[in-house]
């Protein structure tokens, strides 16, 4: 019975691992979009930044396709 209560301890403790990785990537994308949206295209031509988000949303797919 101990051996169980401590492999579920394991688990429970890789799945707080889980989720405080998810939250702290969720709070990295959310730095990331700010400066994204609002950084970024004060010192950039919005038309070459939409060339290179079309650049990089093609080479997203590419990678996706090859998966």
């Amino acid at each position: 019975m101990s051996e169980f209560i401590k492999k579920l301890k394991d688990v429970f403790e890789i799945g707080k691992g889980f989720y405080d990785t998810a939250l702290y990537r969720r709070k990295l994308s959310t730095i990331l979009d700010i400066f994204t949206e609002k950084v970024i295209p004060t010192f950039v031509n919005e038309k070459d930044l939409k060339d290179y988000y079309e650049k990089k949303m093609d080479e997203v797919n590419e990678f996706i396709y090859k998966l």
